[in-house]
């Protein structure tokens, strides 16, 4: 009883079924697509008009939190969800797939309100370890949704959307009788004079927080690039099989999930903020170099582990750090952009990545991967400099 009313438990499991949705989706909706007379590009087209409403809704829903409070808008987002999912396992029609789709994206853009909600809750001594728990999150949604699909699809490929409608509603009425508004007065006295949709847009010119911006697109870009690249690449140069890409993807989750929920916070107060970034996206780079040399799957496991490493203490610092340089009445604006140029790296990244491994190797995605790591680590030193 006492968990289900702990704020971060409730927070880091709103987090989890949206990406428990998002890692339903990649292998259950081209399938329903073609069920329903589709083909790959309406499938294609399906999976990314999800990033494209995020890019729209999750400044805009962030900032209405900064308005309204944490806890309205995540049970809007959160009914949203309900919604969508129910859709998506009683259509059976393509066009109300893509309704569900719009739908789920719109209010989906709840990772900006729930890091507004662990800024509200941590000092920023302890800021990163509470977003590595939002990270853990993300992470342990990748892993059991399709998981999570493959179990409920032995029934039907509409059973994963009907369960996981159950599941999300039972989140709702946890956020509602037990989740309290994390916003003090203070905050909503100031937003009521102050209010103004567009406030997030002065920060994207401002020199740290536009690196911090762009390092989210660009990690999300080499990211999704790869990872959704990688069924292809174990198949073709590999030779794994389901199962073997399956128990890769579980690993490199698993892992994540440990160091964003246990470690992030213990090394941040050891370590500044600034330094990790630069250590970690130079682990990251490495660990996707060692990916675009990796011929067999052994040494490409070893690239996962040592790219995920990185990823996962990279993560969490820069959510970090966006919040400890915004005020505390435009939390959710600034979160919510930064994750609105991670949707965008998710929408680009998988077409690079696609239209690289087919037209020059199927390497080159790790490559790209590995490129924009080192930007990464050049956007880092920059970063490390201004502040010191």
């Amino acid at each position: 009883m006492q968990l289900i009313r702990s704020p971060k438990f409730l927070i880091f499991l709103i987090v989890f079924i949206n990406f428990l949705g998002y890692g339903i989706v990649f292998p259950i909706l081209p399938l329903l697509t073609v069920q329903y007379g589709g083909n790959p590009l309406i499938s294609g087209i399906l999976i990314a008009v999800f990033s494209l409403m995020q890019v729209i809704s999750m400044p805009i829903l962030g900032r209405l939190s900064d308005r309204y409070g944490r806890k309205p808008m995540l049970l809007f987002s959160l009914w949203g969800t309900v919604l969508s999912f129910a859709m998506m396992g009683l259509t059976h029609n393509i066009f109300w797939l893509l309704v569900a789709r719009i739908i789920d994206g719109i209010s989906g853009g709840n990772l900006s309100i729930a890091q507004a909600y662990i800024a509200d809750i941590t000092d920023k001594k302890n800021r990163a370890g509470g977003m590595g728990i939002l990270a853990a999150g993300i992470s342990m949604g990748f892993i059991f949704g399709p998981l999570w699909g493959g179990f409920f699809g032995k029934i039907s490929l509409a059973a994963p959307f009907i369960a996981a409608t159950i599941f999300t509603v039972v989140s709702v009425l946890l956020t509602q009788f037990f989740l309290p508004e994390s916003m003090p007065k203070t905050e909503f006295t100031y937003e009521k004079k102050h209010f103004s949709y567009g406030a997030f847009w002065k920060h994207v010119t401002e020199p740290t927080m536009f690196i911090l911006y762009s390092t989210n697109l660009f990690l999300f870009w080499a990211q999704s690039g790869v990872f959704t690249t990688l069924s292809l690449f174990a198949k073709d140069i590999l030779g794994m099989t389901v199962a073997g890409v399956s128990i890769l993807f579980a690993f490199g989750g698993i892992l994540s999930a440990i160091i964003q929920g246990g470690l992030v916070g213990k090394v941040v107060e050891k370590v500044s903020e600034e330094k990790i970034f630069i250590i970690s996206s130079l682990i990251a780079a490495i660990g996707f170099g060692i990916m675009a040399k990796g011929c067999n799957a052994l040494i490409y496991a070893i690239g996962i582990t040592i790219f995920s490493i990185g990823n996962s203490f990279l993560m969490p610092v820069v959510q970090s750090l966006v919040s400890e340089r915004s005020s505390p009445h435009e939390q959710g604006g600034n979160l919510g952009l930064m994750q609105s140029f991670g949707s965008v790296g998710r929408i680009f990244g998988p077409i690079v990545a696609g239209y690289i491994y087919q037209t020059v190797s199927p390497f080159s995605p790790s490559v790209m991967g590995a490129i924009i790591m080192v930007i990464i680590l050049g956007f880092g030193i920059k970063l490390s400099r201004k502040i010191s």
